[in-house]
C-alpha cells in the first residue's frame, strides 16, 4: 500500500508531504496506481517554481517534499501543492485499497 502523510501547521499552512510504499495493485511495470502516483508527484515536483524553498527527495517507493525552515510558499507553489494533493485524493477515491492519505 502507498501511504501518504501530509503535515499542515495549526494555521493551515503546508509543512510536508511524505509518500512511501508500493501499491501492489499489479506486478511491477504494470501497476496503474503506482504509475499514477509517480506521474502526479514527479510532475508536481517539476512544476514548483521555488524549488530552493523545499527539501525534495524522489525515488522508487519514496517521495518527500518539505518546506525548509524560515521559507515561505509562494501562491504559485501553493497551487501546485494543492493540485498534487487533489490528484492523490482522486486516486485514493478510486483505489482506496492501495493508497491511503493521512493529513
Amino acid at each position: 500500500m502507498i501511504k501518504v502523510k501530509v503535515a499542515i501547521t495549526n494555521s493551515g499552512m503546508f509543512e510536508s508531504l511524505r509518500i512511501k510504499g508500493h501499491a501492489d495493485f499489479a506486478p511491477g511495470g504494470q501497476d496503474l496506481v503506482c504509475a499514477a502516483v509517480s506521474a502526479v508527484v514527479t510532475g508536481g515536483f517539476n512544476a514548483l517554481k521555488n524549488k530552493g524553498s523545499f527539501d525534495m527527495f524522489l525515488e522508487s517507493g519514496m517521495a518527500v517534499l518539505k518546506l525548509k525552515p524560515k521559507e515561505h510558499i509562494t501562491n504559485y507553489d501553493a497551487v501546485v501543492i494543492n493540485v498534487i494533493l487533489d490528484q492523490l485524493e482522486t486516486i485514493e477515491e478510486s483505489y482506496g485499497k492501495f493508497i491511503k492519505i493521512n493529513k
